[in-house]
């Protein structure tokens, strides 16, 4: 008997230490800051400063389009930043601005923690703000990868008239159970530990992190595209997605990695994509 309980307390000592390493490391991911500027491929762009809702402030790119006033606002995934982009952002420039930034915590903006999707709301509200008071662009669309998709898809404003998500998630929730997924059936408590944590040291409960919730209603034209052996955000996320708002669009890129959509077929991806701001960002 003793023994026994010897084991118990052993492994909830390591289900608290290990997922509390974790929790951790998740918010403080290392600051990966890219050598590459739109310059480097041949893109005129504007140096910005904003600061997101909350007063965080945050580093941006602007390319002009100087044809038009509509504007994609262009976000990254976890853990990159505004640069990782840019060659969506290349496509795209041939017939919008394009704006790009990086979240909270990531590349140049400033921020001692990311929340994968919670507060990073605010910098997108920031974003927008700032074009619309500063720039005076009202007709934006939204692309996000992974992380940004998912911010993409919980904003809400009228100034957003579309949005392309590619590998976003459907609820964090969900992301934080995969992301154990490995230790099977301690995978439960790792990720109710987590999110324990979230409200004991953020005050924030990623169950509130649920792009799937906000999308529900919406009249704004969606995109959703997801890789199908996507590792990293299972593509059943997508689905979820879709299964939320059955207007939407869904796009499942075959035998493409998180991160490969792309690549997999540039030309389709890129005319596919837009001709879905061409037709709704109006």
């Amino acid at each position: 008997m003793q023994l026994a309980i010897k084991i118990a307390l052993f492994i909830l000592l390591f289900l608290i230490l290990f997922s509390l390493l974790t929790f951790f490391m998740s918010i403080h991911p290392p600051k990966i800051i890219t050598n590459l500027e739109p310059s480097d491929l041949g893109l005129k762009y504007e140096e910005i400063t904003f600061k997101s809702t909350d007063g965080i402030k945050l580093s941006g790119w602007l390319i002009p389009n100087n044809k038009t006033k509509k504007t994609v606002i262009v976000m990254h995934g976890y853990p990159a930043d505004k640069a990782n982009l840019l060659g969506i952002a290349e496509f795209l420039a041939k017939d919008f601005n394009v704006f790009l930034f990086d979240f909270r915590s990531f590349g140049k903006s400033e921020g001692s923690i990311t929340t994968a999707g919670y507060l990073e709301k605010n910098d997108l509200l920031g974003a927008i703000e700032y074009l619309e008071e500063e720039k005076n662009i009202t007709k934006i669309g939204l692309y996000g990868f992974s992380l940004g998709g998912a911010v993409a898809l919980m904003v809400n404003h009228e100034n957003v008239k579309a949005i392309v998500t590619d590998s976003a998630y459907a609820k964090l929730s969900n992301i934080v159970e995969h992301m154990y997924r490995i230790f099977f059936i301690f995978k439960y408590p790792l990720a109710y530990l987590t999110k324990l944590y979230g409200i004991l040291f953020l005050r924030i409960n990623i169950d509130d992190a649920s792009p799937a919730d906000s999308i529900k209603n919406p009249e704004i034209p969606i995109l959703l595209i997801h890789a199908e052996k996507d590792s990293q955000i299972p593509v059943k996320e997508a689905y979820l997605l879709h299964d939320a708002n059955k207007k939407a669009e869904l796009w499942i890129v075959e035998n493409a990695e998180h991160g490969m959509t792309h690549s997999i077929n540039p030309e389709k991806y890129e005319e596919r994509v837009l001709e879905f701001f061409e037709g709704n960002v109006k």
